[in-house]
């Protein structure tokens, strides 16, 4: 990533320097300490026009806490570090938990900002588990629910950046005490980025021979998944549900530690209509992936969400691809999926939205291998609900639970045999001007050093063929398999 990168400007350090020395900021720091004997600073700057993910590797901390997102055909990428708060609840409340926890937590914030924009100011980054059991083994340290205001969150949209930098205060701090060290963070920042990049460039020309990555599936697994499978239509034809979605792991053992930026970088590259991610709370385990499906997309008063399920390869010549969409757009078994997640999600909208509006049928969205039939929505909300409590909503929508959403969710876990963890769950960001952003965490997995583990699911109804599923579950892995080739160091 850093190749393309001559250098790290020192222009936000100046800035920084006749920021602080205002009048403006004087008189802001000023007031928030008469009305108030302690809270978090949140200092927003233009910065360096350079990819976020760039930063978050040249920044170093592979160890601590980072977050991720992007979605490049919209030219919108965040990158986030250094926790300064955490938030982290189980259980079967936790959407409630976290909606209020956020709301007292981002009520201590106070915001300066030279820069009028909807992403200036503080940020919450995290997401959900599926279910809301207690998480065991690899997923524990992430959590049901866990998000972290981030000391520095960098914007990079179209050709503008910001950063807002964050830090906690309380009344033994001075006005000079705060505006120094403001400077010296600016200063260090750039600084050890400077000293990364021009590391970086002295060890990208050294070679690294293939490293060997071992599949560690069982070889009964393809005949257990049918068995599955074959167990869901069952339970369609006893009526327990209409449609369910299930979904199995694939673990790998890799002989050096994965690079989870490198793999992100891939899939980005790869899948530049998905919505790419990577969150870690510590050095143990890293949640990443390159999503499809959008859950969330809060602008407020509006919101915007989408139905996407029924699947179909992409073609290796343009006629094949042709054939394959119209093949997707005539499955009756493809067309009455679909039809469960866009009735899921008017229902759950339904109360909550002054207006609701969406397509007469479904479009074909094409990624790189796979193509799916795709109902964007789009509504005004009647009320100001938080991003979390829509989130809350919508999650799960039918096209990674199932429907009816209570028959289907009580079968997932006893025939897929695996914990989910974050599979599937909501992952994003959300902030103090009502703009957020939330995906489904499919087409992901969770990378501990030399340990990997995959995911991907199918949805299954009445007609669904098991062997045809299990070739879609292998055409879901490819790109995360292909981009650990790219990232084992």
């Amino acid at each position: 990533m850093s190749e393309h990168i001559d250098k790290i400007s020192t222009a936000p350090a100046g800035f920084m320097d006749t920021l602080v020395d205002s009048e403006r900021f004087v008189r802001f720091l000023e007031r928030t300490r008469l009305r108030k004997e302690s809270g978090f600073l949140t200092l927003c700057i233009p910065f360096e026009n350079i990819d976020p993910l760039a930063v978050l590797e040249l920044n170093g901390d592979s160890n601590g806490t980072r977050f991720f997102w992007e979605r490049p055909d919209h030219e919108m990428a965040v990158a986030a570090g250094n926790r300064v708060a955490l938030i982290k609840n189980s259980g079967s409340n936790r959407f409630e938990k976290v909606s209020a926890q956020a709301n007292s937590l981002l009520s201590k914030v106070d915001h300066f900002s030279e820069i009028s924009h909807s992403m200036a100011g503080a940020h919450l980054v995290g997401g959900f588990s599926f279910f809301d059991q207690p998480l065991s083994g690899a997923w524990s340290p992430l959590g049901n629910a866990s998000f972290f205001l981030p000391e520095w969150f960098l914007v990079r949209d179209g050709q503008f950046s910001m950063i807002n930098i964050t830090r906690p205060w309380s009344s033994v701090d001075t006005l000079d005490g705060i505006r120094d060290w403001y400077r010296r963070w600016i200063s260090d920042f750039i600084q050890r980025l400077s000293s990364n990049l021009e590391r970086s460039r002295i060890l990208q020309d050294e070679s690294h021979p293939g490293k060997s990555i071992v599949e560690l599936e069982s070889q009964y697994e393809r005949k257990r998944w049918i068995g599955n499978v074959q167990m869901a239509r069952e339970g369609i034809r006893d009526k327990l549900y209409r449609k369910i979605v299930i979904a199995r792991d694939l673990r790998l053992r890799t002989e050096s530690r994965v690079s989870s930026t490198k793999l992100v970088h891939f899939l980005r590259k790869e899948y530049p209509s998905c919505y790419s991610f990577l969150y870690q709370l510590n050095g143990e385990a890293t949640f990443l992936g390159s999503s499809p499906e959008k859950l969330v997309s809060l602008q407020s008063p509006y919101v915007k969400t989408e139905a996407l399920a029924g699947s179909m390869p992409r073609g290796v010549t343009a006629t094949q691809d042709a054939i394959n969409e119209k093949k997707l757009l005539d499955s009756a078994k493809d067309r009455e999926e679909h039809a469960y997640v866009l009735d899921s999600i008017r229902e759950k909208l339904d109360g909550i939205t002054d207006s609701l509006e969406h397509a007469p049928r479904p479009v074909i969205k094409k990624f790189a291998n796979v193509q799916h039939l795709c109902t964007p929505v789009a509504a005004s909300l009647s009320s100001e609900m938080n991003a979390v409590d829509i989130v809350a909503r919508l999650h799960p929508t039918p096209a990674v639970g199932g429907y009816p959403e209570s028959g289907a969710l009580h079968h997932i876990q006893e025939l897929e045999q695996f914990e989910r963890g974050w599979y599937a769950g909501p992952i994003g960001w959300f902030n103090t001007n009502r703009r957020a952003e939330f995906s489904v965490a499919i087409r992901s997995g969770l990378i501990r050093r030399k340990h990997v583990q995959f995911f991907a699911g199918c949805g299954i109804v009445e007609d669904s063929d098991p062997e045809a599923e299990w070739e879609e579950t292998r055409l879901k892995f490819l790109p995360m398999q292909k981009g650990l080739e790219y990232a084992v160091e």
